[in-house]
């Protein structure tokens, strides 16, 4: 154990409890902080370089689409029509224009 160490341990043994307790947080989130420094570092380090076709494939798990009528969505309302709702849209861009 270092000096310093040593000397940082006997001034904590000082402090109350409450006190002791604020300072863990704070070197929690100090040394959360600096691991996401990290973390950031080594994603855009990553980003950059690229990944291989197998790379992704090995981390993601992507499914094939074998009809297009898998990808529908029924969201529409049924009591609103395509034509009320164009003819909004073009009242709405001409408004912006």
């Amino acid at each position: 154990m270092t000096p310093q160490l040593e000397a940082a341990i006997a001034a904590i043994q000082l402090l109350s409890s409450t006190e002791r307790l604020q300072l863990l947080q704070i070197l929690t989130e100090i040394d959360s902080a600096s691991n996401s420094q990290t973390d950031l570092k080594t994603l855009s380090t990553e980003f950059w370089h690229g990944s291989t076709l197998k790379q992704l494939l090995a981390t993601q798990t992507p499914t094939t689409v074998h009809n297009l009528k898998d990808l529908a969505a029924n969201f529409w309302p049924e009591e609103d029509s395509i034509e009320d709702f164009l003819t909004f849209l073009r009242q709405q861009r001409q408004e912006v224009i």
